[in-house]
């Protein structure tokens, strides 16, 4: 690997981790195809590169994230128990499929995530829709609340239909393990639009379960020798220094703003994803 390489990894991977981290994807719904796309890295690699990635990328925005009392750890504990199963599944599903398959189930799995966000924003123009906890949630007290910097107002808000979630983020768990990405472009969407969750804790809840999902995917990564560390080194560096960034800059930003990028960014790496695995380009 050469060093214009090795800047180039650096730079997409901080540009990845920021807004993965702004967003809680992770970081590797962006890093991946723009390694595939700009590198021309095999998707296998460039997914275990990611996943290494994404458990750095967790690790420093959930400290910032925990640290301004947005996270809903008990939330995040509840759906981890899901997702973590589904990304053993997705992972050693990963060495039998192939390239151009990856990559239509990559693309087709970011514009579900952002259809199903601008669906309801266009419906109701906001970050969220406040709702009552279920009889789930009220039994698990998986309703909070929490102080929005950028709005200057205490949010309180119930988690509804906990139990489609907690399924949603199975399917996240398995894509993550597939595709080397942390599944918070499920998993985001499922919080904010099904449960009813504000967009900023969707983001920060989705951010601390993304480490524990992606550590249990990138073992059988490392076992099928899929993480090249010329291509890892530079990912995890970019990917730690964008993320922590990322993090401190969304208690500034309003949700319906954050959402609407959200929703553009996955639209259109979905489709080029889409464009590729089928060939076109």
């Amino acid at each position: 690997m050469t060093p214009a390489f090795t800047m180039f990894a650096l730079i997409i991977a901080i540009f990845s981790g920021f807004l993965g981290a702004l967003l809680g994807l992770g970081g590797g719904v962006i890093l991946v195809p723009l390694l595939v796309f700009l590198l021309d890295i095999p998707i296998h690699y460039a997914a275990g590169a990611s996943i290494i990635a994404v458990v750095a990328t967790s690790s420093a925005a959930t400290s910032v994230y925990v640290k301004n009392e947005i996270t809903n750890t008990k939330l995040g504990m509840f759906l981890e128990l899901a997702t973590t199963l589904g990304a053993l599944s997705g992972a050693s599903l990963m060495s039998v499929a192939g390239e151009s398959v990856l990559q239509t189930l990559f693309g087709a799995s970011l514009l579900y995530a952002s259809i199903t966000m601008w669906t309801q924003m266009r419906n109701t123009n906001k970050s969220w829709t406040s709702m009552p906890n279920d009889w789930l949630a009220d039994k698990l007290d998986l309703g909070g609340d929490y102080w929005d910097e950028a709005s200057g107002e205490q949010v309180s808000y119930g988690v509804h239909h906990s139990l489609p979630t907690f399924l949603i983020s199975y399917i996240a768990g398995i894509v993550s393990g597939l595709l080397g990405i942390g599944g918070g472009g499920i998993k985001v969407p499922a919080m904010n639009v099904v449960s009813s969750i504000p967009m900023k804790v969707s983001v920060a809840t989705s951010n601390f379960m993304i480490g524990v999902t992606a550590s249990a995917s990138a073992l059988v990564y490392l076992r099928h020798g899929y993480c090249d560390f010329f291509i890892t080194a530079p990912v995890v560096l970019g990917t730690l220094i964008g993320s922590y960034l990322g993090a401190r800059s969304t208690r500034h930003i309003q949700g319906l703003f954050l959402k609407q990028l959200f929703v553009v960014v996955l639209l259109i790496l979905g489709l080029r994803m889409i464009v590729s695995g089928a060939g076109l380009f």
